[in-house]
């Protein structure tokens, strides 16, 4: 990767990280003004500020990523620094690993999540599932692909 793929990335993930920002603002003026009531069992009856602090955070974050993709698209030294980062070995290597065993934990803690959901509810059972089959019918298509790839 070179320096002006680098700054062609950068851009576009701005502004999709910019058209991106407007949909916390819309779920928090839905939440507030449009008149939005959950349902008996939802979580945010509980705990009612949740829905704004979640939005607040992604907010949070996306105004972050924002703010880093326009000091890579100005600042030629950041930029620099960034592009080292990226092409690091060392860290690819790092990330590689840390995502497969990340996702065999995953597989190991959804399945037992399964068995145990199975003994207390139906519908937490079936969302375990849908999210578990959901989760291992995409690492099969990606080592399918990687595989005829390389």
């Amino acid at each position: 990767m070179t320096i002006e793929d680098l700054r062609k990335r950068s851009k576009l993930r701005l502004i999709v990280m910019s058209l991106s920002m407007t949909l916390p603002i819309f779920i928090v003026f839905l939440l507030g003004f449009g008149g939005f009531e959950f349902g008996q069992n939802s979580v945010f009856l509980v705990f009612e500020p949740l829905p704004y602090i979640v939005c607040g955070i992604f907010l949070a974050w996306l105004i972050y990523k924002v703010c880093n993709y326009a000091v890579i698209l100005r600042n030629d030294k950041y930029a620099e620094k960034v592009l080292i980062k990226k092409n690091d070995e060392r860290n690819k290597f790092i990330k590689v690993k840390s995502y497969g065993l990340a996702s065999q934990i995953f597989i190991y803690v959804m399945g037992v999540g399964c068995i145990l959901t199975a003994f207390i509810d139906k519908s937490a059972f079936y969302s375990f599932i849908a999210v578990f089959g959901a989760f291992v019918l995409i690492e099969v298509i990606v080592r399918i692909v990687y595989k005829k790839i390389y």
